[in-house]
Protein backbone atom coordinates (compact mmCIF):
# COMPACT_ATOMS: atom_id res chain seq x y z
CA UNK A 1 0.00 0.00 0.00
CA UNK A 2 0.73 3.70 -0.49
CA UNK A 3 -0.68 4.90 2.76
CA UNK A 4 -3.52 6.08 0.66
CA UNK A 5 -4.94 3.73 -1.94
CA UNK A 6 -4.57 -0.35 -1.47
CA UNK A 7 -3.72 -2.97 -4.20
CA UNK A 8 -6.17 -4.57 -6.02
CA UNK A 9 -5.20 -8.06 -5.10
CA UNK A 10 -8.55 -9.41 -6.48
CA UNK A 11 -7.16 -11.30 -10.11
CA UNK A 12 -9.88 -12.16 -12.49
CA UNK A 13 -12.28 -10.45 -14.99
CA UNK A 14 -16.09 -9.16 -14.42
CA UNK A 15 -17.34 -12.59 -15.85
CA UNK A 16 -15.95 -14.09 -12.51
CA UNK A 17 -18.26 -16.65 -10.25
CA UNK A 18 -21.59 -15.50 -8.70
CA UNK A 19 -22.36 -17.76 -5.55
CA UNK A 20 -25.98 -18.55 -4.05
CA UNK A 21 -26.17 -18.84 -0.50
CA UNK A 22 -26.00 -22.51 -0.69
CA UNK A 23 -22.60 -22.41 -2.23
CA UNK A 24 -21.04 -20.41 0.89
CA UNK A 25 -22.93 -21.99 3.86
CA UNK A 26 -23.64 -25.07 5.42
CA UNK A 27 -21.69 -28.87 5.89
CA UNK A 28 -22.53 -29.45 2.13
CA UNK A 29 -21.18 -25.94 1.11
CA UNK A 30 -18.08 -25.03 -1.03
CA UNK A 31 -16.28 -22.85 1.49
CA UNK A 32 -18.70 -23.67 4.16
CA UNK A 33 -18.63 -19.37 5.49
CA UNK A 34 -20.46 -18.29 8.53
CA UNK A 35 -24.00 -17.17 8.26
CA UNK A 36 -24.82 -13.92 10.39
CA UNK A 37 -28.55 -12.93 10.14
CA UNK A 38 -29.83 -9.55 10.35
CA UNK A 39 -32.36 -9.21 13.43
CA UNK A 40 -33.49 -5.67 13.33
CA UNK A 41 -32.44 -3.31 15.36
CA UNK A 42 -29.70 -4.98 16.12
CA UNK A 43 -26.53 -3.50 15.10
CA UNK A 44 -23.08 -5.87 14.15
CA UNK A 45 -19.82 -4.76 14.61
CA UNK A 46 -16.82 -6.16 12.97
CA UNK A 47 -13.71 -6.37 15.66
CA UNK A 48 -10.62 -7.63 15.45
CA UNK A 49 -8.00 -8.99 18.15
CA UNK A 50 -7.07 -5.65 19.68
CA UNK A 51 -10.73 -4.27 19.72
CA UNK A 52 -10.31 -2.35 17.40
CA UNK A 53 -13.72 -1.74 15.51
CA UNK A 54 -13.30 -1.98 11.70
CA UNK A 55 -16.67 -1.93 9.99
CA UNK A 56 -20.26 -3.10 10.50
CA UNK A 57 -23.25 -3.70 9.76
CA UNK A 58 -26.20 -1.11 10.56
CA UNK A 59 -30.08 -1.17 11.20
CA UNK A 60 -32.60 1.74 9.90
CA UNK A 61 -33.08 4.02 12.49
CA UNK A 62 -35.33 2.57 15.07
CA UNK A 63 -39.21 3.45 15.41
CA UNK A 64 -39.23 5.31 12.32
CA UNK A 65 -41.34 4.01 9.68
CA UNK A 66 -40.32 6.78 7.27
CA UNK A 67 -36.72 5.49 6.65
CA UNK A 68 -38.56 2.72 4.77
CA UNK A 69 -40.54 4.92 2.63
CA UNK A 70 -37.08 7.10 1.76
CA UNK A 71 -35.71 3.24 0.82
CA UNK A 72 -38.54 2.47 -1.08
CA UNK A 73 -38.29 5.45 -3.00
CA UNK A 74 -34.59 5.38 -3.43
CA UNK A 75 -35.06 2.41 -5.19
CA UNK A 76 -37.90 3.73 -7.52
CA UNK A 77 -36.02 6.48 -9.01
CA UNK A 78 -33.11 3.93 -9.24
CA UNK A 79 -35.52 2.16 -11.59
CA UNK A 80 -36.94 5.10 -13.20
CA UNK A 81 -33.79 6.58 -14.12
CA UNK A 82 -31.56 3.53 -15.08
CA UNK A 83 -32.89 3.97 -18.69
CA UNK A 84 -32.52 7.78 -19.32
CA UNK A 85 -28.35 6.81 -18.45
CA UNK A 86 -27.83 3.33 -20.28
CA UNK A 87 -30.95 2.88 -22.36
CA UNK A 88 -32.84 -0.19 -22.75
CA UNK A 89 -29.69 -2.33 -23.32
CA UNK A 90 -27.62 -4.20 -21.10
CA UNK A 91 -25.14 -1.78 -19.71
CA UNK A 92 -21.22 -2.93 -20.30
CA UNK A 93 -19.61 -4.77 -17.71
CA UNK A 94 -17.28 -3.43 -15.58
CA UNK A 95 -14.68 -4.46 -12.82
CA UNK A 96 -17.39 -4.67 -10.19
CA UNK A 97 -19.58 -6.82 -11.72
CA UNK A 98 -22.05 -7.92 -14.99
CA UNK A 99 -26.07 -7.07 -15.73
CA UNK A 100 -26.15 -3.59 -13.48
CA UNK A 101 -24.82 0.09 -14.10
CA UNK A 102 -23.39 2.62 -12.21
CA UNK A 103 -22.31 5.87 -12.06
CA UNK A 104 -19.98 7.71 -10.08
CA UNK A 105 -20.43 11.65 -8.71
CA UNK A 106 -18.43 13.56 -6.34
CA UNK A 107 -15.37 14.89 -5.48
CA UNK A 108 -12.12 13.27 -6.57
CA UNK A 109 -8.75 13.84 -7.80
CA UNK A 110 -6.63 12.11 -10.17
CA UNK A 111 -6.91 10.91 -13.59
CA UNK A 112 -4.54 13.86 -14.60
CA UNK A 113 -6.30 16.29 -12.35
CA UNK A 114 -4.76 19.12 -11.30
CA UNK A 115 -6.70 20.07 -8.47
CA UNK A 116 -9.59 18.16 -6.51
CA UNK A 117 -12.46 18.89 -8.15
CA UNK A 118 -16.31 16.99 -9.11
CA UNK A 119 -16.32 13.85 -11.27
CA UNK A 120 -16.42 15.25 -14.98
CA UNK A 121 -20.22 14.68 -16.84
CA UNK A 122 -21.07 15.77 -19.90
CA UNK A 123 -24.02 18.01 -19.30
CA UNK A 124 -26.96 15.44 -19.67
CA UNK A 125 -25.42 13.39 -17.49
CA UNK A 126 -24.70 15.59 -15.14
CA UNK A 127 -28.27 17.16 -14.57
CA UNK A 128 -29.70 13.44 -14.52
CA UNK A 129 -27.21 13.13 -11.38
CA UNK A 130 -27.76 16.31 -10.03
CA UNK A 131 -31.91 15.77 -9.67
CA UNK A 132 -30.51 12.53 -7.88
CA UNK A 133 -27.86 13.78 -5.64
CA UNK A 134 -30.59 16.56 -4.17
CA UNK A 135 -34.03 14.08 -3.97
CA UNK A 136 -34.73 13.90 -0.42
CA UNK A 137 -35.04 10.60 -0.19
CA UNK A 138 -31.41 9.84 -0.98
CA UNK A 139 -29.84 12.57 1.23
CA UNK A 140 -32.06 10.34 3.88
CA UNK A 141 -30.20 7.44 3.21
CA UNK A 142 -26.54 8.99 2.47
CA UNK A 143 -27.66 11.55 6.27
CA UNK A 144 -28.06 7.86 8.31
CA UNK A 145 -24.92 6.05 6.60
CA UNK A 146 -22.98 9.12 7.93
CA UNK A 147 -24.19 9.39 11.37
CA UNK A 148 -23.74 5.69 11.59
CA UNK A 149 -19.91 6.08 10.12
CA UNK A 150 -19.79 9.27 12.86
CA UNK A 151 -21.08 6.91 15.82
CA UNK A 152 -19.23 4.20 15.37
CA UNK A 153 -15.61 5.14 14.45
CA UNK A 154 -15.58 8.99 15.70
CA UNK A 155 -11.81 9.31 15.41
CA UNK A 156 -11.93 8.46 11.67
CA UNK A 157 -15.03 10.24 10.92
CA UNK A 158 -12.64 13.39 12.83
CA UNK A 159 -10.23 12.95 10.30
CA UNK A 160 -12.48 12.73 7.21
CA UNK A 161 -13.96 15.50 8.42
CA UNK A 162 -10.47 17.67 8.68
CA UNK A 163 -9.57 16.92 5.63
CA UNK A 164 -12.81 18.30 3.99
CA UNK A 165 -12.20 21.49 6.19
CA UNK A 166 -9.14 21.78 4.20
CA UNK A 167 -10.77 21.06 0.87
CA UNK A 168 -13.30 23.76 1.19
CA UNK A 169 -11.31 25.94 2.73
CA UNK A 170 -8.41 25.39 -0.06
CA UNK A 171 -11.02 25.20 -2.98
CA UNK A 172 -14.30 27.44 -1.67
CA UNK A 173 -16.34 26.83 -4.84
CA UNK A 174 -16.95 23.07 -3.89
CA UNK A 175 -19.14 21.27 -1.34
CA UNK A 176 -20.12 17.97 0.19
CA UNK A 177 -22.02 15.81 -2.25
CA UNK A 178 -24.82 15.04 0.11
CA UNK A 179 -26.13 17.72 2.80
CA UNK A 180 -25.17 16.05 5.95
CA UNK A 181 -22.83 13.29 4.67
CA UNK A 182 -19.15 13.41 5.42
CA UNK A 183 -18.18 10.80 2.41
CA UNK A 184 -16.69 12.77 -0.65
CA UNK A 185 -18.54 10.59 -3.16
CA UNK A 186 -20.89 8.39 -4.31
CA UNK A 187 -21.66 5.37 -6.56
CA UNK A 188 -25.00 4.48 -7.63
CA UNK A 189 -25.41 0.89 -8.85
CA UNK A 190 -28.88 0.65 -10.96
CA UNK A 191 -29.74 -2.77 -10.89
CA UNK A 192 -31.62 -4.70 -12.02
CA UNK A 193 -29.63 -6.63 -10.09
CA UNK A 194 -26.69 -5.62 -8.28
CA UNK A 195 -25.33 -8.70 -7.37
CA UNK A 196 -21.07 -8.00 -7.02
CA UNK A 197 -18.23 -9.82 -7.76
CA UNK A 198 -15.32 -10.73 -5.44
CA UNK A 199 -13.50 -7.06 -5.50
CA UNK A 200 -11.87 -4.65 -3.58
CA UNK A 201 -12.30 -0.87 -3.99
CA UNK A 202 -8.70 -0.13 -3.85
CA UNK A 203 -8.74 3.44 -4.83
CA UNK A 204 -10.39 4.42 -1.93
CA UNK A 205 -8.97 5.64 1.48
CA UNK A 206 -6.96 2.64 2.48
CA UNK A 207 -8.17 2.96 5.77
CA UNK A 208 -11.16 4.65 5.34
CA UNK A 209 -15.01 2.90 5.70
CA UNK A 210 -17.21 2.60 2.82
CA UNK A 211 -20.99 2.79 3.42
CA UNK A 212 -23.00 0.38 1.46
CA UNK A 213 -26.81 1.36 1.45
CA UNK A 214 -29.13 -2.39 0.16
CA UNK A 215 -32.19 -1.33 -1.58
CA UNK A 216 -34.89 -2.64 -3.56
CA UNK A 217 -37.51 -6.03 -3.35
CA UNK A 218 -35.82 -9.12 -2.49
CA UNK A 219 -35.66 -11.80 0.05
CA UNK A 220 -32.59 -11.23 2.29
CA UNK A 221 -32.64 -14.45 3.82
CA UNK A 222 -32.00 -16.25 0.72
CA UNK A 223 -30.18 -13.37 -1.57
CA UNK A 224 -28.37 -9.94 -1.77
CA UNK A 225 -25.87 -11.06 0.89
CA UNK A 226 -22.31 -9.57 1.43
CA UNK A 227 -19.81 -12.02 1.51
CA UNK A 228 -16.72 -10.85 3.28
CA UNK A 229 -14.16 -13.39 1.97
CA UNK A 230 -11.33 -12.77 4.30
CA UNK A 231 -13.39 -12.86 7.45
CA UNK A 232 -15.64 -16.04 5.75
CA UNK A 233 -18.75 -14.44 6.43
CA UNK A 234 -21.94 -14.22 4.90
CA UNK A 235 -23.96 -11.66 6.66
CA UNK A 236 -27.83 -10.84 5.99
CA UNK A 237 -28.10 -7.27 4.86
CA UNK A 238 -32.05 -6.33 4.05
CA UNK A 239 -33.10 -3.60 1.76
CA UNK A 240 -32.70 0.07 3.97
CA UNK A 241 -29.55 -1.82 5.61
CA UNK A 242 -26.24 -0.17 5.49
CA UNK A 243 -22.69 -1.98 5.83
CA UNK A 244 -19.36 0.10 6.57
CA UNK A 245 -16.50 -1.78 5.21
CA UNK A 246 -12.82 -0.49 4.73
CA UNK A 247 -13.42 -1.42 1.01
CA UNK A 248 -9.73 -0.83 -0.08
CA UNK A 249 -8.62 -4.33 1.89
CA UNK A 250 -11.24 -6.17 2.64
CA UNK A 251 -12.62 -8.65 -0.17
CA UNK A 252 -16.19 -8.56 -1.10
CA UNK A 253 -19.06 -9.14 -3.06
CA UNK A 254 -22.67 -10.19 -2.96
CA UNK A 255 -25.25 -13.61 -3.41
CA UNK A 256 -27.51 -14.40 -6.10
CA UNK A 257 -30.83 -12.68 -6.09
CA UNK A 258 -34.11 -14.89 -7.10
CA UNK A 259 -35.97 -14.84 -10.39
CA UNK A 260 -38.19 -11.21 -10.80
CA UNK A 261 -36.32 -9.91 -7.42
CA UNK A 262 -34.28 -6.91 -7.77
CA UNK A 263 -31.66 -5.14 -5.82
CA UNK A 264 -29.77 -1.82 -5.81
CA UNK A 265 -27.55 -0.17 -3.98
CA UNK A 266 -25.86 3.14 -3.00
CA UNK A 267 -22.30 3.18 -2.20
CA UNK A 268 -20.62 6.48 -0.19
CA UNK A 269 -16.40 6.61 0.01
CA UNK A 270 -13.53 9.14 -0.20
CA UNK A 271 -10.87 8.16 -2.45
CA UNK A 272 -7.01 7.98 -1.27
CA UNK A 273 -6.16 10.45 -4.10
CA UNK A 274 -8.11 12.88 -2.47
CA UNK A 275 -6.43 12.64 0.92
CA UNK A 276 -3.22 12.32 -0.63
CA UNK A 277 -3.22 15.96 -2.50
CA UNK A 278 -4.98 17.65 0.50
CA UNK A 279 -1.91 16.27 3.04
CA UNK A 280 0.20 18.12 0.35
CA UNK A 281 -1.55 20.96 0.52
CA UNK A 282 -3.79 20.84 -1.94
CA UNK A 283 -0.77 20.36 -4.83
CA UNK A 284 -0.59 17.58 -7.27
CA UNK A 285 2.66 16.44 -6.71
CA UNK A 286 3.66 16.73 -10.64
CA UNK A 287 3.55 20.40 -9.82
CA UNK A 288 6.18 20.02 -6.87
CA UNK A 289 10.17 20.58 -7.00
CA UNK A 290 12.30 17.29 -5.96
CA UNK A 291 12.84 18.62 -2.54
CA UNK A 292 8.89 19.30 -1.93
CA UNK A 293 8.17 15.91 -3.47
CA UNK A 294 10.88 13.93 -1.03
CA UNK A 295 9.21 15.47 1.95
CA UNK A 296 5.79 14.62 0.74
CA UNK A 297 6.65 11.10 0.41
CA UNK A 298 8.45 10.97 3.64
CA UNK A 299 5.33 12.08 5.31
CA UNK A 300 3.16 9.35 2.65
CA UNK A 301 5.80 6.65 4.35
CA UNK A 302 4.43 7.48 8.18
CA UNK A 303 0.75 7.37 7.01
CA UNK A 304 0.99 3.58 6.19
CA UNK A 305 1.53 3.36 10.45
CA UNK A 306 -0.96 5.74 12.10
CA UNK A 307 -3.80 5.10 9.98
CA UNK A 308 -4.82 1.84 12.14
CA UNK A 309 -4.80 4.22 14.97
CA UNK A 310 -7.73 5.61 13.50
CA UNK A 311 -10.10 2.90 14.10
CA UNK A 312 -12.03 2.89 17.69
CA UNK A 313 -12.09 0.22 20.30
CA UNK A 314 -15.41 -0.64 21.66
CA UNK A 315 -13.47 0.69 25.24
CA UNK A 316 -13.31 4.42 23.65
Amino acid sequence: TSGYIGRDRVEGSPEDETYTLEQLVGPNSRYNFRLVPANAPETLLLVDSSQRTFGGRMPPPKDDPTFADAAGQAADLLEQYRPLFFGETPPPAHRRGVDFGVQAFGLSFGGGQEEPGRIYHAEAELKLLEQLRTAKCMIRLAQHASRCFEYWAPDLYLFFASYMGTLFSLFPHLDFNFVGSIFACCTLNFGPKTITIEHLDHMNYIFGWCAVTALGSFNFRKGGHMILWDLGLVLEVPPGWTMLIPSAYLRHSNTLIGSGEKRFSITQYTAGGLIRVLEDGGKARSKMGKAERREAEEAQRARINEGLNLYSKLSD
